[in-house]
């Protein structure tokens, strides 16, 4: 029997068996081409949300998808400045960007996420997207934790820099207000899509090594669990939780032993990091479910649908049948990625990834 795009996620999520192995990806930026808008409409214009993207899943056909505009609407609060051009929505610079300053973290205070002129408008735009197609695939929902959304607003740049120049300052902004703003913020956006909140999205970009410095992943896994296991408490302790490592070096060893029990996936960009999906499997793959296995930089943007074919072929070869696996990107989809390349990912799965297994 074939499963909807739904039934075959929560299978994957669950360990259990599925027909043919999931496909998750997004993107806001072709979802806002597909609504025919510019951004300055798209960002407030909760229909042309909705519109662009259930026309993406329609037309793409994944399994696993989601919607947002950007990552800053609900920031504007906290002081987040955002600049919305016709084709592009981007942050002005950080006010410590030039000079590294530690009064910018003790002067942060806690605003909520919902007072922004545009947070009516994207979860209006949410709300419609999960009642019209919330039945028929999981929309991954959730966003970072609190060194995460701290991240966003100062910028990664500039919070990886004060991370290493004054670490204590950071982490008490952290704990102070991004820790109950995090947890307002998700807890908020779950309510909203109910009744067809299916999962709960815990992004873990933090724990790179690249990103943050190891001296502080332990304090940071102590409030980002804080923080989670308050959001579980509020919207529902049975939702699954899915996971996204977007960084090129994840430290998936490090999160499935903090936070291993509490999740029910790892999701990570390969091929493009350095932890191999055959190291997965290996490790995990006996009680984790795994997503990964397209390339969204390169291969789906510059490649030709022979190449997609390849990379979905690769991924099924080292992870289908040997553990309960997904394909997924690092990050939404861009803007230029070409349709045919799309497709392609639905072909190449229906070609390699329907079971029983059939590798030609």
């Amino acid at each position: 029997m074939t499963m909807t795009g739904l039934e075959r996620a929560l299978a994957y999520l669950s360990m259990e068996k599925t027909d043919k192995i999931p496909i998750w990806h997004q993107s806001s930026d072709i979802s806002r081409k597909l609504a025919g808008a510019t951004f300055r409409e798209f960002a407030f214009d909760a229909k042309k949300i909705a519109a662009g993207h259930i026309e993406y899943v329609r037309k793409y056909k994944p399994d696993i998808s989601g919607v947002n505009t950007d990552m800053w609407w609900m920031l504007e609060p906290m002081g987040a400045q955002i600049e919305i051009l016709d084709h592009i929505i981007q942050p002005k610079p950080s006010p410590n960007k030039d000079r590294p300053d530690p009064e910018v973290y003790d002067k942060l205070e806690y605003r909520s996420p919902f007072e922004g002129p545009r947070a009516k408008v994207v979860l209006e735009g949410m709300k419609i997207v999960f009642d019209r197609i919330g039945n028929e695939v999981l929309l991954r929902h959730g966003y970072y934790g609190p060194a995460g959304n701290l991240a966003v607003l100062f910028g990664i740049p500039e919070v990886m820099r004060d991370a290493v120049l004054f670490p204590d300052v950071m982490m008490r902004a952290v704990k102070r207000v991004m820790l109950p703003w995090t947890v307002d913020f998700i807890t908020g956006v779950c309510e909203a899509v109910k009744p067809n909140l299916h999962n709960i999205c815990w992004a873990m970009s933090p724990f790179d090594y690249d990103l943050m410095p190891r001296e502080l992943w332990d304090q940071i896994a102590e409030v980002e669990l804080e923080a989670f296991l308050k959001i579980r408490d509020n919207v529902g302790k049975d939702l699954p939780v899915t996971t996204h490592f977007c960084g090129n070096r994840p430290a998936l060893d490090f999160a499935m032993e903090k936070f291993g029990r509490y999740i029910n996936e790892l999701q990570f960009w390969w091929p493009g990091s350095d932890y191999p999906l055959e190291t997965a499997v290996q490790k995990y793959g006996d009680r984790m479910p795994l997503m990964a296995g397209i390339d969204h930089t390169r291969t789906m943007i510059t490649g030709t649908p022979a190449d997609v074919d390849r990379m979905v072929k690769t991924a099924i070869e080292i992870a289908g049948g040997k553990c309960s696996f997904a394909l997924g990107p690092g990050c939404d989809m861009a803007y230029i990625t070409p349709d045919e390349n799309l497709y392609a990912l639905v072909e190449a799965r229906d070609k390699y990834g329907t079971y029983p297994l059939h590798q030609a």
